[in-house]
């Protein structure tokens, strides 16, 4: 071989294998940042169904998608990525007033007058706490600890005691993301549990809409519970006579 031809082939043989190298970096970059999201915490119990900003309090949805966030598997979803450094400049405070938020909303549809730890009746003053954007009452800290052992067990019999209480009486008479009238083709319709209400289904394709954005779907079953109420209230009224001039 000729030592013009070197000349070429030698810049040539580098650059490959300059390619190679970088591409083979590039790829165990990508391997890495999968392990890493395969490492992410895992969502521990419901979605965050509260329909505002845990900071600024606007609409979620109003400034483009909300942008979700997990602590130690909690989800908080924010109106915009500038809300999260302020959340979590101070997180123990943040999630404080966020527990705060969620005990108001969900403490006046609970569902149990007993612990979901014991089944003992709750004491006037219960052990309230939030776990995974769930309201939970026990009647003292031992409980609390038991729960915490085994969530997935207290969230599904808690689950079941909101069906129970909310089944019954159920406003809706069509799934809310399809409008399909339960039963029929679609079969038995999926109850689901969302922000401590009955959300029901007609199927598992529409509980993938519900997961998506849940606040939706939430005050959907409360202006529906809202005007039904108001319904019943009305029925046992009658007309007051007019006062004779």
């Amino acid at each position: 071989m000729t030592a013009k031809r070197l000349f070429w082939i030698l810049p040539l043989l580098a650059a490959f294998l300059f390619a190679t190298n970088a591409l083979a970096q590039h790829d165990h970059g990508d391997h890495g940042k999968k392990q890493d999201d395969a490492k992410v915490v895992a969502r521990v119990g419901d979605a965050y169904s509260l329909s505002t900003c845990p900071i600024t309090s606007k609409k979620l949805g109003s400034m483009g998608d909300p942008v979700v966030r997990l602590y130690d598997g909690r989800e908080v979803r924010y109106c915009c990525g500038g809300c999260i450094k302020r959340f979590e400049k101070d997180l123990a405070a943040s999630l404080s007033a966020l527990d705060a938020k969620i005990i108001a909303d969900q403490g006046p549809l609970y569902p149990l007058a007993t612990s979901v730890v014991s089944g003992k009746k709750l004491p006037e003053k219960a052990n309230e706490f939030v776990f995974g954007n769930r309201l939970v009452r026990v009647a003292d800290e031992k409980e609390k600890a038991e729960f915490v052992k085994e969530p997935a067990k207290f969230l599904k019999a808690l689950d079941a005691a909101v069906v129970t209480a909310q089944g019954q009486d159920y406003v809706l008479t069509q799934c809310p993301v399809s409008d399909e009238k339960y039963g029929g083709d679609m079969g038995d319709p999926i109850d689901l549990v969302v922000g401590g209400r009955l959300v029901r289904v007609c199927c598992k394709d529409c509980t993938d809409e519900v997961e998506k954005t849940p606040a939706k779907f939430v005050e959907l079953v409360d202006a529906a519970r809202k005007k039904a109420a108001e319904a019943k209230a009305g029925e046992g009224k009658t007309d007051q006579p007019k006062e004779k001039k």
